[in-house]
């Protein structure tokens, strides 16, 4: 399990903050390919419960979860995440393989930032030891 901490400062508040979630698998031939997901989620609607979008509402609760920014827009000053995880409950089950999440976000159609995620599914290893029951 790999574990996100994130500091930053917004010099100019995010107004409307505007996110493309892009999902890509690595292939055969080591590049990344799009996998099923690319969509565009507004978060203030899905804040507002105005929207509920799959990948938003998943978005938003890791959010409320793992940052500071846990409530409704604009969004301003410093943004921090702290020992965040991605909770595979809230994923529908993904083929083994290699993955590449990408959120791009923008503001009012200006790009603010790009955060990437590297992930791996795989079968649950199990340990050999026996357990001390």
């Amino acid at each position: 399990m790999g574990v996100v901490n994130m500091d930053c400062f917004m010099i100019v508040p995010l107004v409307n903050p505007v996110v493309r979630v892009q999902v890509f698998v690595k292939d055969y031939s080591n590049q990344y390919k799009p996998f099923l997901v690319d969509v565009t989620v507004k978060m203030c609607e899905v804040i507002e419960k105005r929207n509920f979008i799959p990948y938003g509402v998943i978005m938003w609760k890791l959010f409320k979860r793992f940052t500071n920014v846990n409530h409704s827009c604009p969004f301003s000053g410093q943004l921090t995440a702290r020992d965040g995880y991605l909770d595979t409950s809230l994923l529908p089950p993904f083929p083994q393989g290699l993955y590449q999440i990408s959120l791009i976000v923008t503001d009012m159609k200006a790009y603010v930032g790009t955060m990437k995620f590297f992930i791996q599914a795989m079968e649950q290893i199990k340990s050999k030891k026996p357990s001390r029951s």
